[in-house]
């Protein structure tokens, strides 16, 4: 259903009013009592089929009115003034400001009604022939999602970054470090584990001061758990499960010094710009089974595998959500130029990776 929130704004150029009117659907609007209004409190009526909707809302002398309407495709509804006030309905251009979400390519696209950002999913290419030239040599399989909102999709998050995740069974989340926040994890959905390496004087004790140990944690994680990784930490997640492992992630940012520089780095990056000469000795690779420290370097930015250790690298690519794996045509396109939600973010990667 819609989201309904109430500014102290007064309108300052009020057009005409009426008593009632049609909605179009998944649009944002405002309402408001004109001048002639002499009750304290105007009253609005709202109704919408499939699904059924109805309900009065008051708006106070002075104050306006922002809603969106459902998200049911092609749906309309309509207003009535409750009362002796007359009422001005209009469209609102701006998305609202304290709505946002996850959305596909498409809906993100076509909404103007919240700072949205596109959902991504990861799956595994596996080339099928020696040589692959084009998509139908791979084949797919979905490992997850991971889709973060963030003060640059969502202004009135702030310094605050929410993140959605889902594992599918046998896959993980590499390790890897988030350099100047914390995240917090509530998983809602199947069963995890995630493991923690936190550096002494880091978790705060109940009773004051904090724990001098360095620590290594490993946590198993079921429905209605909270998990936290403090900042610094080494870390990762995995779906020990039959079902989807699902978490909702929330972070606390800091301000970097420079907006570039990375964020969140894994093993990967580690291991991708280390010399071969040193890799070989450390993971003690180019052994009888093929695990050599050149496949190893070669491994992308993203990489998941699963409880079936192996020496293949599995390449990940990413899409947006809903959409099927292409591997030479990967991330997200960039919205039509004249699109009035061109400024949201389509990179391939999220410069935001939790």
């Amino acid at each position: 259903m819609g989201s309904l929130l109430i500014l102290g704004d007064p309108a300052s150029a009020r057009a005409e009013g009426t008593n009632s009117g049609t909605l179009e659907a998944n649009t944002a609007y405002k309402a408001y009592a004109d001048d002639t209004c002499t009750d304290p409190t105007a009253y609005i009526k709202f109704t919408f089929q499939d699904p059924a909707f109805e309900e009065i809302y008051p708006i106070q002398d002075g104050w306006v009115l922002y809603f969106n309407t459902p998200l049911a495709e092609n749906q309309t509804g309509t207003w009535e003034s409750v009362g002796d006030c007359t009422l001005t309905v209009d469209p609102v251009g701006a998305p609202l400001q304290l709505l946002s979400g996850f959305k596909t390519e498409e809906e993100a696209i076509n909404n103007t009604s919240g700072h949205f950002v596109v959902g991504k999913d990861y799956y595994s290419a596996i080339p099928t022939t020696m040589t692959p030239s084009s998509k139908d040599d791979y084949t797919y399989e979905l490992l997850g999602s991971l889709t973060a909102i963030g003060g640059d999709n969502f202004p009135a998050l702030g310094g605050v970054a929410i993140a959605e995740l889902t594992i599918k069974p046998n896959a993980i989340r590499a390790p890897h470090w988030h350099l100047q926040f914390a995240e917090v994890g509530y998983c809602y959905e199947g069963l995890g584990q995630v493991g923690v390496i936190v550096p002494a004087n880091t978790i705060p004790k109940a009773e004051g001061g904090f724990y001098e140990d360095r620590i290594v944690e490993e946590m198993f994680i079921k429905t209605g758990e909270v998990f936290l990784f403090p900042e610094s930490s080494q870390h990762y997640l995995r779906n020990i499960g039959n079902e989807d492992f699902k978490c909702t992630l929330f972070f606390t940012e800091g301000p970097p010094l420079n907006r570039d520089q990375l964020l969140t780095i894994t093993l990967q990056n580690i291991v991708g710009n280390t010399p071969l000469g040193v890799l070989g000795p450390v993971l003690v690779t180019d052994s009888d089974i093929m695990y050599t420290d050149e496949r190893v370097s070669a491994s992308p930015a993203q990489t998941y595998t699963s409880v079936a250790q192996g020496p293949d690298v599995i390449e990940v690519i990413e899409t947006c959500g809903g959409e099927a794996p292409d591997y030479y045509h990967q991330g997200c396109s960039s919205p039509p130029e004249d699109s009035p939600d061109n400024a949201i973010l389509r990179a391939i990667y999220s410069r935001l990776e939790p």
